[in-house]
C-alpha cells in the first residue's frame, strides 16, 4: 500500500501504525480484520476494532473513512467492455476473472482459466495488493512463459492464510483439475501450482525480432535429437535442438514440453561461439545435441524436501546503500516484520530507512549421479550431501546407502541403509543433522532396496 503524506497526518492524528492502516482496510463493508496479535491488541487499545466480532467499530470506521479521504482514492472511468473470447477471460470495467488484466490475452492464462472450469475465480485489477485486497477470493493464474503457470488461491486478499500456511484443499483442487485436463503438476510447490501446459496446446510462436524462428519439438527419453529447419534472417537453415545449459551459449530460447511421463525443458534455436574472438557463431552439431540430450535424459530431477518463507529486514542512512539488519528471529509474516521496522524507526535516528525482504529458504536433495569408487577420495562427508549407493562408516559400522529424507518435524535428516541381514528397511535409519558427517568409503550406483533384499533372502 502507497501511504500518502495526506494519509500520514491521519495516522498521526490517531496514532496508527502502517500494519495497523492495512488491518484497518481489511476491516471494509465490516469485515473480519486481517492482522497478527500485537496489532490487534493496538487496535483494541484505541477502540478501532472490536474487541469480540473482531470488526472495525463505530470510531474504526470513522478512521477508515478519513483514511480513505486523505488516500484520494477515485474512481476511474470503466474501460468499454470486450466480446469475450470463448475459453477466455471475462473482463469487466478494468478488471478480470482469474488473471490480472495485463495477463487476460497471454494464451498460457486462458488454457489455464479454461481448465479449471467453473472454480472460483478472482476478480482482479492491475494494481492488486494482497494487503489492500480484503474482499477478494478466488483462483489467480500467472503466466510465468513457455507454457507455465503459477496458480493461486487468493482468499481475503492473501495467498496464505493467518499462520503464514498454504491453503492446501484449495490448491489440491486446482491441481486435480488442471491434470485432469492434460497439465503437468510440479511437485513439492508450497503456495501456489505450478503447471505445464500439454504440448498438444502450444502453438508455434512468432518470429523474434532477431530473425529466429522457435518451434516446438517432439523429443522423449532416449530419443536422439533431430535437425529441424528454420528462417534465419529470411535464409533457410538447418538447425538442431541442443539440451544443455552450458554457459557458452550465447542466444537461445526456452520450450517447455511434456511426453505424458515428465517435464522436458528443450533448448532450441541455440548458438555456439566458436572461439572467444570470434563474432560469427556456429550452429552445434547434431551428435553434440545428441550427447546433450542423453545427459539430460539421465540426470534425475532435483527434490525439494523442506521450503518456508522467512523475511528478514534491510537498512540505509540517507544516501547511502541497503545493508542487512541482524534481527535475533527472522519474521514468518510480512507484518511481523513491518511491526519490527515500525519499533526499530521509534529508536532510530531521523532520515534511516527500513524494508522487509522476503527471503525462500529451500532444503534440496539433489541427484545422485553414480561414480566409480576409485575416482572418489575417501574422507568426512556432510548428511546433506550423502546419496543412495554410498558406501559410509557411521558410529563405527560400515553401511550401504539407500535413501536419505528430511524429517520436517525434527528438521533431521534420516539417512537409510541396507538392513546386513535382509530386516525391515524402514527400520535401519540414522538420525542425522544437516552437518553431521560420516566417513566415506566409495561411491557407486543408487541402490535398488527390492533387489537388494531379494538377494538377501535367497
Amino acid at each position: 500500500m502507497d501511504i500518502t503524506d495526506a494519509m500520514r497526518a491521519v495516522m498521526k492524528q490517531y496514532d496508527l501504525t502502517e500494519p495497523m492502516v492495512r488491518a484497518i482496510y481489511s476491516g471494509r463493508n465490516r469485515q473480519i480484520l486481517n492482522c497478527g496479535p500485537r496489532t490487534e491488541k493496538a487496535l483494541v487499545d484505541r477502540g478501532i476494532m472490536h474487541p469480540v466480532n473482531s470488526d472495525l467499530t463505530d470510531r474504526g470506521m470513522e478512521v477508515l473513512t478519513a483514511l480513505q479521504v486523505a488516500q484520494g482514492t477515485v474512481a476511474t472511468t470503466p474501460a468499454p467492455a470486450r466480446e469475450p473470447i470463448e475459453g477466455g477471460i471475462v473482463t469487466t470495467a478494468g478488471t478480470t476473472k482469474g488473471s490480472l488484466p495485463k495477463h487476460a490475452d497471454h494464451p498460457d492464462a486462458r488454457a489455464a482459466i479454461q481448465a479449471l472450469n467453473n472454480l472460483k475465480l478472482a476478480e482482479l485489477t492491475n494494481h492488486f495488493d494482497p494487503e489492500e485486497g480484503a474482499d477478494v477470493r478466488g483462483f489467480m493464474v500467472e503466466p510465468r512463459g513457455h507454457g507455465r503457470v503459477a496458480v493461486y488461491w487468493v482468499f481475503a486478499g492473501r495467498i496464505r492464510d493467518h499462520n503464514g500456511n498454504p491453503f492446501k484443499v484449495e490448491l489440491q483442487i486446482a491441481a486435480d483439475k488442471l491434470s485432469k485436463a492434460g497439465w503437468r503438476i510440479e511437485s513439492k510447490s508450497v503456495f501456489c501450482v505450478f503447471a505445464w501446459r500439454p504440448i498438444s496446446e502450444i502453438a508455434e510462436e512468432p518470429s523474434t525480432p532477431d530473425g529466429w524462428t522457435p518451434m516446438p519439438v517432439h523429443i522423449h527419453a532416449g530419443d536422439l535429437v533431430e535437425a529441424k529447419t528454420a528462417t534465419v534472417n529470411g535464409e533457410p537453415k538447418t538447425i538442431t535442438v541442443r539440451v544443455d545449459r552450458t554457459p557458452w551459449l550465447v542466444n537461445h530460447r526456452t520450450t517447455a514440453l511434456s511426453d505424458g511421463a515428465g517435464l522436458i525443458p528443450v533448448f532450441t534455436d541455440t548458438l555456439r561461439v566458436v572461439d572467444e574472438t570470434s563474432a560469427s557463431p556456429v550452429l552445434p552439431t547434431l551428435e553434440e545435441s545428441a550427447a546433450a540430450a542423453k545427459a539430460f535424459f539421465a540426470t534425475q530431477p532435483r527434490e525439494v524436501l523442506h521450503e518456508e518463507v522467512i523475511y528478514t529486514l534491510q537498512t540505509r542512512q540517507p544516501g547511502g546503500e541497503w545493508q542487512h539488519l541482524y534481527t535475533p528471529h527472522a519474521a514468518k509474516t510480512l507484518d511481523e516484520a513491518q511491526e519490527t521496522i515500525d519499533d526499530i524507526k521509534a529508536l532510530s535516528e531521523p532520515g534511516w530507512e527500513y524494508r522487509p525482504v522476503e527471503v525462500r529458504r529451500t532444503l534440496t536433495a539433489l541427484p545422485h549421479q553414480p561414480a566409480a569408487a576409485a575416482d572418489v577420495e575417501p574422507g568426512s562427508v556432510p548428511a546433506r550431501k550423502l546419496r543412495s549407493g554410498y558406501r559410509i562408516r557411521i558410529r563405527g559400522e560400515e553401511r550401504h546407502v539407500w535413501k536419505v529424507t528430511f524429517d520436517r518435524q525434527a528438521r533431521y535428516l534420516r539417512v537409510y541403509t541396507v538392513p546386513p541381514k535382509g530386516e525391515n528397511p524402514e527400520f535401519w535409519a540414522y538420525g542425522m543433522g544437516v552437518n553431521d558427517t560420516a566417513e566415506l568409503i566409495a561411491v557407486g550406483p543408487a541402490v535398488d532396496i527390492t533387489s537388494q533384499l531379494v538377494d538377501a533372502a535367497h
